[in-house]
């Protein structure tokens, strides 16, 4: 009796003892996992903040702003402006550091975009649907690769300053076409 005792004592305490292993090896797993979601936000805010300064270097007469943590909206918002210090347009940069595409990102940046009112919203990843290459129109966004988005940053707000040139050049045509006809129509033109 004292036997049978002693075993089912001995195989209770070995019951608990993988019980608590089982339950050990679940938080190690729980906080490896969480290890490795901050590890990945951790290089999604150096990656921000890297293209923010990037942006500041490159373009010093645009104001680069980041967009507060929590509020809705994209990551960073570029307002361009020219040389002489005309504002030409928006561009919202929303950047992305994960392991799978999705498309809930699409609306999500148009409805910011909107929000905002930005010319341009442009979604940066290293995973991109699969006949993005390093850089296209998708969707009525711009998607690209981290390696492209310099040049592409270039494009648009090359695109930005020369719109609004154009419009400012027609600003007054018809005053101008008016007073010129009405010079070309006068008897101290004849």
């Amino acid at each position: 009796d004292a036997k049978k005792e002693a075993e089912d004592g001995m195989s209770l305490n070995l019951a608990q003892e993988k019980k608590k292993n089982d339950d050990y090896q679940k938080q190690i797993l729980e906080l490896n996992r969480k290890l490795q979601q901050g590890s990945q936000q951790t290089q999604g805010e150096v990656f921000e903040l890297e293209f923010e300064k990037m942006l500041k270097m490159e373009f010093p007469n645009d104001q680069i702003s980041e967009v507060a943590k929590g509020t809705k909206g994209g990551d960073i918002i570029q307002e361009v402006w020219d040389r002489n210090g005309n504002f030409c347009g928006k561009i919202l940069w929303e950047l992305k550091n994960t392991k799978n595409w999705s498309e809930q990102w699409i609306d999500k940046l148009k409805t910011d975009q909107r929000n905002i009112t930005a010319d341009y919203a442009v979604l940066i990843s290293e995973v991109v649907p699969n006949d993005v290459e390093s850089a296209k129109f998708y969707k009525n966004i711009w998607v690209t690769k981290q390696n492209f988005v310099i040049a592409l940053a270039c494009s648009l707000r090359l695109n930005l300053i020369q719109v609004t040139m154009a419009k400012r050049a027609t600003n007054g045509k018809k005053e101008k076409m008016d007073i010129l006809y009405n010079y070309l129509s006068s008897t101290e033109f004849k």
